[in-house]
């Protein structure tokens, strides 16, 4: 009867945690659906396009990117800019709905991506793996609200992540060159990208 009630005890402390959104969530969101949030990612869209078909040397290159343009991007401009894209990206990243994403540098190192769906937000915290040239991404942690899940569980739960481990992929562009991914950092709370523009292949 008492392990019952403590089962019982247990399984609501956990449902409760389970609907408690991570205390990142509301910190990350916040700034994404300011008023002035539409403009700001808007903004960041440009940059971000001009940095990447920028003309270029064979001399790698980087940009730092603020979670805050991130997640408004997310926020106001992915389904609009998934529903025009088409085609051009897969199918099952277009019905991703990244519009309820959010992702923090919480530590020096981690990434923590969010999602809320179904009224509950899960998440997962990466790091970078392999050598400058050769990064992916590792899954250290995963939990829904505020309850983790052991690490066990989560490699277990990885999914399409597992797939960053071994080196994240390149980014063809429409006339041809390719941008290739050669390092990524969490620090000072930026997402530190450094990348590399690959002529065209005749």
């Amino acid at each position: 009867m008492a392990a019952g009630a403590a089962v019982l005890i247990v399984g609501a402390g956990a449902l409760v945690l389970v609907q408690h959104a991570p205390d990142a969530w509301d910190q990350a969101r916040r700034p994404a659906l300011a008023p002035s949030a539409d403009s700001r990612a808007a903004g960041f869209e440009t940059a971000l396009a001009a940095a990447i078909h920028q003309v270029r040397g064979p001399e790698p290159w980087a940009i730092a990117i603020d979670p805050v343009d991130l997640n408004g991007w997310f926020a106001r401009r992915w389904r609009p800019w998934a529903d025009f894209a088409g085609d051009s990206i897969p199918d099952d990243l277009r019905r991703q709905p990244l519009e309820h994403m959010a992702v923090a540098v919480e530590s020096e190192g981690e990434l923590v991506v969010m999602l809320s769906r179904q009224g509950r937000v899960d998440w997962c915290s990466l790091e970078v793996v392999g050598e400058p040239g050769s990064v992916g991404l590792a899954l250290t942690g995963i939990g829904a609200g505020s309850l983790p899940l052991p690490v066990v569980v989560a490699r277990g739960l990885a999914g399409e992540l597992a797939r960053f481990g071994g080196g994240l992929p390149a980014l063809k562009l429409t006339d041809g060159r390719t941008v290739r991914v050669l390092d990524l950092a969490f620090q000072d709370g930026m997402v530190v990208v450094q990348c590399r523009t690959e002529p065209v292949v005749r």
